[in-house]
């Protein structure tokens, strides 16, 4: 970053502070992808429109942004949920009675769901499916230099539908999407039909929403469940991928159960903040820090019975 096109570096205020290694997993762990961190450890970034940087200090998060961009601060805070709403909703979390929960807490202390544009989240795990997180981050990536809008110093915001529902394959290729290229295109032809359609997904119960994100091209039950999370902010949603699914076995033995089950069980066992449970749990099984031990389950939790 050339430092005459940026701010000087302010402290961020957040409700509760977040470690070095929290910020690293809320923004490379499978949430968002589109930060990277720079060889000093400063993390660079696109959301929506709004292009950031951010360190820890010595006194807390920093940030800093593009020269003449007045919202950066005010965006950042509402990304990170500085009004401290989630850190009430993890302290509420059944962690107390829940030792993998409590040491799955303690890995990663300020972890957040990022507060996202709807339109990012769809992108972004529209092109997740059997995919790492380096390889979304590539394709995220590609999409939005070959297709997005030029912010500032290099940068790009995501394309728009408009733009992805007129691209040719060849730039799509281009963007190693293999046969999400398909997915991209078709649910950027069907919401174009819809231009109100984040706020009218929004204004849905979690249930509709889920059912409407599920009608969308490429859209099974996990990319909704995310998307209905990182997107919309329904905390509780509990997407059930791998890791998920190997850290409520190992730790709670629930080995055997379908990702349907294991879903009902999370929103059963976790509560209204459910999506904040299952990213604790995802974070420290994908870091291996998750602590397996004897949970004993209110007898309401037994085996749910498979559906037919």
């Amino acid at each position: 970053m050339a430092s005459a096109d940026w701010t000087p570096w302010r402290p961020l205020r957040l409700a509760e502070d977040v470690p070095a290694s929290t910020l690293a997993e809320q923004l490379d762990g499978g949430q968002t992808f589109r930060w990277s961190r720079e060889a000093d450890g400063t993390w660079v970034g696109v959301f929506g429109r709004t292009l950031a940087a951010l360190r820890p200090g010595p006194l807390g998060l920093e940030w800093r942004g593009p020269k003449g961009a007045t919202e950066t601060e005010s965006a950042l805070r509402h990304y990170l949920d500085a009004d401290g709403s989630q850190a009430r909703l993890s302290e509420a979390l059944p962690w107390r009675s829940d030792p993998v929960l409590c040491s799955a807490r303690a890995a990663f202390p300020g972890l957040r769901i990022l507060r996202q544009d709807p339109h990012e989240a769809l992108i972004g795990f529209l092109c997740s499916s059997n995919k790492r997180i380096l390889q979304i981050r590539v394709m995220v990536a590609a999409l939005a230099e070959k297709l997005g809008l030029p912010l500032s110093d290099g940068f790009h915001a995501l394309p728009t539908w408009a733009a992805l529902a007129k691209a040719d394959d060849a730039v799509l290729r281009a963007c190693s999407l293999g046969y999400r290229a398909a997915y991209l295109r078709g649910t950027a032809q069907k919401l174009l039909a819809r231009p109100r359609w984040a706020e009218e997904f929004a204004g849905m119960a979690t249930k509709d929403l889920l059912d409407e994100l599920q009608s969308l091209p490429g859209v099974g039950p996990k990319v909704a469940a995310c998307v209905a999370l990182f997107g919309f902010g329904r905390l509780e949603s509990f997407p059930v991928d791998t890791w998920v699914v190997q850290a409520l076995a190992e730790a709670y033995g629930l080995r055997g159960w379908k990702p349907a089950q294991l879903e009902q069980f999370g929103k059963a066992h976790f509560g209204e903040a459910a999506g904040l449970a299952q990213q604790y749990l995802f974070s420290a099984a994908r870091q291996g820090a998750l602590r397996p031990a004897a949970v004993t389950l209110p007898s309401a939790l037994a085996r749910p019975k498979s559906r037919r």
